[in-house]
This record gives C-alpha cells, sequence and structure tokens, in this order.
C-alpha cells in the first residue's frame, strides 16, 4: 500500500471517529431537558467533538442587557461570568453578529482580532485575566431558525495542531445542534414552569375556596346570632369559640370594660382609650413587660362605639383574622341596634313624664306610675344635668348615657324615672321615706368629682325639693327648671337644689325685662356714661361690707370723709336717703340683680 493510499485510510478512519463523536454528542445533548444541564453538557461534549481544544466557554445573548453572557465554561474561573461583549465588540461579538465561525492558530492572531473589534477595557483585563495565553481558538455561532441566540468559543492552550477550515465546519454542525437542543429545553423549561404556575393556582384557588367558605360559614354564624338578637355577650362568646382566642369588649356607651384576657392595669385601660379615639383601623398596644393587645375599634361614622380587645400570644391566623373583622361588623351592628332599642325608650320615657305632668286626675296619674313601676305616694325629688358640649370622638349623647349608667348605679334599688334630651338628662326619684333623699346633694357631689376625675364633660345639677306623691312632679319639673335658670345666670357648673338659693326664689318668677327695668329705675344714673362708675363701685363695696363705713373707706383705700361725701352724693342722683330702710333696700336689691342676673359673670370652670 502506497503512502497516499495510508493517508487517506487514516483520514477517513479519523472522520468516521469524528462523526461518531459527533452523532453521541448530539444524541447526548438532545436528551437532556434542564438548561442548566443542556449548557453544561453541551461544553463538556464541544471539548469531545474537537479534542484538540483545551477550555471553553459558552455565551448566550440577553435581549434586556443586549448583550452577550457567559452562561457555562470549562477550564475557566468564575471570572469570566463578568466578560460580557455586545454585538460586534471583540471575536465573540463579531461572530454573533455576523454569524459565521471563525479560526485562529496563533496569540497574536487572537489579540488583533479582539483589538480589531474594538474591546472594552473592561473586558480586555477579564479575558486575560481568566485564561491562559491561547495558542489557538475557534468560535462559531448557536442560532435557531436562522436567528442566532449566542456562541460557543474553545481554546487550545498547548499548541498540538493547526485548526483547519474543516475543524470549524465540523465545530459548526454540532453548533447547529445545540441550538435546537437550547430551544428545545428552553421550551421544557418555560412548559415546567407554567405547569408549576398552573399547580400553584390550582392550590391558591382550592385555598381561597376553602377560606371564602370558612368566611362564609362564620359570616352565616355571625349572621344568624344578629337576626335572632342574641346579645353583645353571646356574639362575643361565638367569636372566642371560632377563634379560641381570649376577647375583652369596650362599651364606649357605658365606658366599661368586659375582660376575657388576664386583667388589663387600669392606666393601660386609659391610654387604649385615647389612642382608640384617634385610630379608627385596628392596632397594637404593647406593655413594657411584652404583653401585647391587638385593639380593634368600632365606629360608626366618626363615632366610637367601643372595640374589642385581644391579647396576642403568639401569631394571629389569616383566618381568625377575617373572623374578628366579621365579628367587628356585627358587633358594630348589634351596638347600633342596641343604641335605637334605648333612643326609642328613651324617647318613650320623656313622652311618659309629660303625660304625667299634663294628666288631669290622680287616676290617670295613678294608672301610668304603675306602668312604670312607680309608687304614686313615694317622696319624689327631679334633678334636671346639664352637660357642657365637647369637641371630642365621642359624642354628648354617648356622655349622657354613660351618666345614665352611673346613676342607675348609684340608686340601683329606688323607682325612678329617667330620660335625656339634647344635652340635658331628667332624673325623677322616688322612695318611701322623705329621709333617704335629705343627703342626695352630698351623693350628687360625690358623683361630679368622680365624672370628672375621669376629664368628662363639665355638668350642672339643679334640684328640686321634696313633696310627696306624684301628683307633684309638675312643681317639682317648676322648680329643676328655675333652678338651672339660677345656674345659667350665674353661669356656674355646680349642684344646686331649690331650697338653696334662697331669695333668688322669688327673683326667677319675675320676668327677666321686668328685672332690667326695675334695675334703670333704681340705679339707672349710675350705669349712665359719665364720670360715674366709681360712684357705683363705691355703693357696691358699701353694701358688700354691711354698710360699715370703716370696712368700705379701707377696702377702697380712701379716707372716711371721701366715703361720705360719694354717699352723699350717691343720694343727691338716686334722690334717696341711706337713713331710710326702704330706700337702702331697694338700691342694695337693684345692685345684687345688676351683679347676678344683668352683668356676664367670669366664668368658673
Amino acid at each position: 500500500m502506497s503512502d497516499g493510499q495510508e493517508a487517506i485510510l487514516r483520514h477517513l478512519t479519523l472522520s468516521n471517529k469524528q462523526l461518531s463523536i459527533l452523532v453521541e454528542s448530539i444524541r447526548t445533548i438532545t436528551s437532556k431537558l434542564h438548561i442548566d444541564e443542556v449548557l453544561h453538557t453541551i461544553m463538556r461534549h464541544a471539548l469531545n467533538v474537537i479534542p484538540e481544544a483545551d477550555a471553553g466557554y459558552l455565551m448566550l445573548f440577553d435581549e434586556q442587557k443586549q448583550c452577550l453572557i457567559p452562561k457555562t465554561y470549562i477550564h475557566f474561573p468564575p471570572l469570566i461570568e463578568q466578560f460580557q461583549t455586545k454585538p460586534n465588540e471583540a471575536i465573540t461579538g463579531r461572530v454573533f453578529a455576523t454569524g459565521i465561525g471563525e479560526f485562529f492558530n496563533s496569540y497574536d492572531e487572537i489579540m488583533a482580532a479582539m483589538y480589531h473589534q474594538n474591546v472594552s477595557p473592561r473586558n480586555l483585563q477579564t479575558i486575560l485575566k481568566s485564561a491562559h495565553v491561547p495558542q489557538a481558538a475557534l468560535c462559531v455561532p448557536i442560532t435557531v431558525d436562522a436567528k442566532p441566540i449566542g456562541i460557543m468559543i474553545l481554546h487550545q492552550l498547548q499548541k498540538k495542531r493547526d485548526l483547519t477550515q474543516e475543524d470549524l465546519l465540523f465545530f459548526q454542525a454540532f453548533a447547529d445542534q445545540v441550538g435546537v437542543a437550547i430551544q428545545k429545553a428552553q421550551y421544557y423549561e418555560q412548559m415546567t414552569e407554567k405547569v408549576k404556575e398552573a399547580h400553584e393556582l390550582s392550590l391558591a384557588l382550592e385555598t381561597k375556596h376553602t377560606l371564602l367558605k370558612q368566611r362564609y360559614d362564620v359570616h352565616a354564624t355571625l349572621n344568624q346570632l344578629l337576626l335572632q338578637n342574641e346579645p353583645i355577650s353571646v356574639i362575643l362568646n361565638e367569636l372566642k369559640n371560632l377563634t379560641q382566642l381570649p376577647i375583652g369588649f369596650y362599651d364606649a356607651y357605658d365606658d366599661v370594660f368586659f375582660e376575657d384576657v388576664q386583667s388589663i392595669p387600669p392606666h393601660t385601660k386609659a391610654k387604649i382609650k385615647k389612642q382608640l379615639f384617634l385610630k379608627m383601623k385596628p392596632f397594637e398596644y404593647r406593655l413594657k413587660n411584652d404583653r401585647s393587645f391587638i385593639v380593634y375599634p368600632l365606629y360608626n361614622l366618626d363615632i366610637c362605639l367601643g372595640s374589642m380587645i385581644i391579647e396576642q400570644k403568639g401569631i394571629i391566623s389569616y383566618k381568625d383574622q377575617q373572623t374578628l373583622e366579621q365579628g367587628a361588623n356585627i358587633l358594630t351592628l348589634q351596638i347600633l341596634r342596641n343604641k335605637n332599642v334605648l333612643e326609642h325608650h328613651n324617647k318613650r320615657m320623656q313622652e311618659t313624664f309629660q303625660q304625667i305632668i299634663d294628666a288631669p286626675n290622680q287616676k290617670t296619674v295613678a294608672s301610668m306610675a304603675y306602668q312604670l313601676d312607680l309608687d304614686v305616694q313615694d317622696y319624689y325629688r327631679l334633678c334636671i344635668f346639664e352637660f357642657k358640649q365637647t369637641a371630642d370622638m365621642l359624642s354628648i349623647e354617648q356622655y349622657l348615657h354613660q351618666f345614665i349608667s352611673m346613676l342607675k348605679e348609684q340608686f340601683p334599688g329606688e323607682r325612678k324615672l329617667l330620660f335625656y334630651e339634647k344635652n340635658k338628662i331628667t332624673l325623677l326619684i322616688g322612695v318611701p321615706s322623705p329621709a333617704i333623699l335629705t343627703t342626695l346633694n352630698e351623693t350628687l357631689s360625690r358623683l361630679q368629682k368622680k365624672w370628672q376625675s375621669q376629664h368628662k364633660p363639665l355638668f350642672r345639677c339643679a334640684i328640686s325639693k321634696q313633696y310627696k306623691t306624684l301628683q307633684t312632679v309638675s312643681s317639682l319639673y317648676e322648680e329643676a327648671l328655675q333652678t338651672l335658670r339660677f345656674l345659667h345666670v350665674r353661669d356656674e357648673w355646680t349642684i344646686t337644689s331649690y331650697d338653696k338659693i334662697g331669695l333668688n326664689q322669688l327673683i326667677l318668677q319675675v320676668p327677666p325685662k321686668d328685672l332690667a327695668n326695675f334695675i334703670h329705675d333704681q340705679i339707672g344714673e349710675l350705669l349712665t356714661k359719665g364720670n360715674k362708675s366709681h360712684l357705683y363701685e363705691t355703693l357696691l363695696a358699701y353694701f358688700r361690707f354691711n354698710r360699715s363705713v370703716q370696712q368700705t373707706a379701707q377696702h377702697l383705700h380712701i379716707h372716711t370723709n371721701t366715703l361720705y361725701q360719694r354717699l352723699s352724693r350717691i343720694e343727691q342722683i338716686l334722690n334717696i336717703s341711706f337713713q331710710i330702710q326702704e330706700d337702702a333696700l331697694k338700691i342694695q336689691l337693684a345692685c345684687y340683680l345688676k351683679e347676678n342676673y344683668l352683668t356676664p359673670v367670669k366664668k368658673r370652670e
């Protein structure tokens, strides 16, 4: 056999071997489905396809970054991942842009091609640090449906032989199948992701369906309680059963806490209430000892009705949060329903009270008394409480309701009729013995101190005298109204009874216009414009010190002779004499009326 024939035989044997490697490599890479595994297998078989190569990496084009990014590599350090080239930059960018593979058989050829393609300094430093000095290189594009998606490049670190056009064609044939394998893996990955998303969506829908069913069941249970008009305590117990949580409740109408948690310190209750009137959404209140409470405010528009209070001893589940939110809505509706019932009852008491006043005979009064559980023959007193309007988050109606609760607690056994209107409360109280109500003023004074110590609105109270039988209710009411007018005139926020206002009992019977005329007739000359104000002040001091010349002069810081001169001047102007008892009494009464019924009194709060 000649030398030429032997060379041909060796070439054919080598080609058959390369084809076998190529076929096996293509079969292997196309059998993989996971993209990361496919890419790694591609590079491993690339070195089998071109056995003279020692290292290599594969880059894919990133549409968002608009550059080629290394995805897998063999015999390169991780630093190669920073080698990211744009189309037409360096060898990799040019092969990607042109779609034509290239090979180089020396280091100088490789560097010349790099510089010629304007490789960035950063990328140049990265590739130089990442690779040994390559002696040859082979780079081919990876395409899918004639569209380039990346490149593969192999380096020959130790020169074994020159790379040829045949190597380039052989490696390109492998690269063409690489594109198919990558596309297949990407499709599989996308399909797997969609299946995963569908599964997760199915689980989410199933979970949501379960939660919706649980929510519906809770809603149905709580709604049933609302339809049955169950009391708030029953609704709270059902919420405790549904959540297995200790739930406390604050009733803003009665200003009381109902606790199903460990005792809440009084100062904590006060702080929770303060925040409650500032926050309309659930909030957390934490104590210094790490105890923590979740507060669910109950509001109707901008009026606070109360709250649920749950001591937090762990994370409250989403299901329980939903249950509590639904419970808050049901409680709000039930509180409003109770409020409507109370308003209806209050209206009926108010109308009944007016009917007793207007009753034509004793028989009618007795009939109404029986309906109200009142005894016609009891001893009665009537109180009218008037409250100062406030601008806080509580309505005045809620304050009235809280105070009515305190009155009921203060007089639990006494027969009584209670109702409110606007900012006033009327209390008619009856007892079998007259001695029982003798300390009513003192009892209500203690109640007033307790009320105002809680920083609640000021109130004044007018109390009638005590009378026997319910038929005297019109007299009781008139006396209380007159006493309230007396407190109004003096702008006092105190507790006063009709029998304590003395002479004012008579004065209050006189119309204000007649009082003004009397004042004008008696001391009007001293009140007209002019230099007479010192005379009126002298007159006030003279009566204040019981007509004592020495004390009056000392108070005014004048000599007694000066005082005599002023008194004489007053007698001339008013045409009176202080020596005549009737004149002195009329002038003194006019001064008293002027100061107490016509002059605005400085507010005492």
